[in-house]
């Protein structure tokens, strides 16, 4: 409502007579500028009220207000792309341009997975957005579509339904990505736990949300013993996991100079691999899949394995096994028993007091350890060269358990 009588008054007002109405449109024209927010808005927001106010530049006509930009207004929400001409309305409208326009030049099949992508207006609107374009480009460069919707609201619920679900709620997108670091609904100034698990029940999709920094700049953040601020953990880790969102990477900073956000290309490059690697799990058939089950065991090496408070561990395992088959997962070899699956496990049903009592489901050599851990030269400094002194027969990593499947 409000939105539309500043965008309609100007046109009005330029009819009228009199200073009135002039200051009435100046002031219109200004506060659009104001709300479009983009470097060229505010330049002519300022030039404007310059042109037309300040006694020194109208009495030289330094400036010649009709000749002044028109505010640029961006949508309060759409579907953005930084490749795109404009703001789309409609996933139609979107699709019809990346399809025949972008898709042949970046080179992007059509039945590629697919990457919604949820981000903030604000970042949009003053070009504050080379985190957003890093990971869209990310994304492309490893064969995914994306979709991108923002909002300048609070519920960013609402254009991942609009924009991103069929009318029944389910996704139309493999997997969604929350860029804005936010609670789903209600971001970062409330949330509303309930309806956002009903929106995502009915979405049906892996939902990660990663983290731009807010309360440390770049530098900060990487000089910090503690890492992440204990603010933005609670706002951007703890609250969304509540929503049921996943992988909070942390994937963008902040300059400590001009406050712009910055893209970290390593973190880009992890969370495109985890999104698309969500996507293609979707479309897998169940015998497909891999499950990895993880048993307690702290302090290790004392006869503590699969134990927990009034839980029964391995019945619960046992049951879930049998559950996997029923849904088609490959689980081949299952014992007979409870007691069966704990011994198979731990040779020693009781856990005995040594780690050599357990099962050796995997050995890992060093050279496929440093392969796989890409902060494995980081880790040295605390815990020394791999193997070390846990877990290892002295030459590989011991992987304990056991494998069915």
């Amino acid at each position: 409502g409000l939105l539309k009588l500043v965008r309609t008054l100007p046109k009005v007002l330029k009819f009228l007579p009199g200073d009135q109405a002039k200051d009435g449109s100046a002031f219109i024209l200004s506060l659009q500028h104001w709300l479009g927010g983009t470097p060229e808005n505010l330049e002519a927001m300022l030039m404007r009220v310059a042109g037309g106010y300040v006694p020194s530049v109208v009495a030289t006509n330094m400036i010649d207000v009709q000749s002044i930009m028109e505010p640029v207004v961006l949508p309060d929400m759409g579907i953005w792309h930084p490749c795109a001409p404009q703001i789309f309305d409609s996933p139609q409208d979107y699709n019809e341009w990346y399809e025949k326009v972008h898709l042949p030049l970046v080179g992007v099949a059509k039945d590629a997975p697919s990457v919604g992508v949820v981000l903030q207006k604000s970042h949009i609107a003053t070009k504050d957005d080379g985190h957003y374009v890093a990971m869209v480009q990310e994304f492309e460069r490893r064969g995914a579509r994306v979709l991108c919707a923002y909002t300048g609201g609070l519920d960013f619920s609402v254009p991942m339904t609009q924009y991103m679900a069929r009318d029944s709620g389910e996704g139309m997108v493999d997997t969604v990505v929350n860029l804005t670091g936010f609670s789903l609904c209600g971001g970062p100034a409330s949330q509303d736990a309930k309806k956002s698990k009903e929106v995502l029940m009915k979405f049906n999709r892996p939902y990660l949300v990663s983290i731009p920094l807010v309360f440390q700049s770049f530098t900060e953040w990487q000089e910090s013993d503690l890492g992440l601020h204990p603010v933005q953990v609670a706002l951007q880790v703890a609250l969304p996991e509540i929503d049921g969102a996943i992988e909070p990477i942390i994937y963008a900073g902040r300059d400590g100079q001009s406050g712009r956000a910055i893209p970290m290309q390593d973190r880009i490059n992890a969370l495109a691999t985890r999104a698309l690697n969500w996507a293609r799990l979707r479309k897998k058939q169940n015998a497909e899949k891999k499950i990895c089950i993880c048993l307690f065991q702290f302090p290790p090496d004392k006869g503590n394995v699969g134990t927990a408070a009034y839980l029964d561990v391995f019945g619960s395992i046992f049951s879930v096994l049998k559950k996997l088959k029923e849904e088609g997962y490959s689980v081949e070899d299952i014992p007979e028993s409870i007691e069966g699956l704990q011994k198979s496990v731990l040779d020693d049903p009781l856990a005995s007091f040594s780690m050599s009592d357990l099962n050796v489901g995997y050995r890992m050599s060093v050279d496929e350890y440093e392969k796989l851990c890409p902060y494995a030269m980081d880790l040295r400094e605390n815990w020394g060269a791999p193997p070390g002194t846990l877990n290892t027969d002295g030459k590989d990593l011991l992987i304990y358990g056991k494998r069915f499947g």
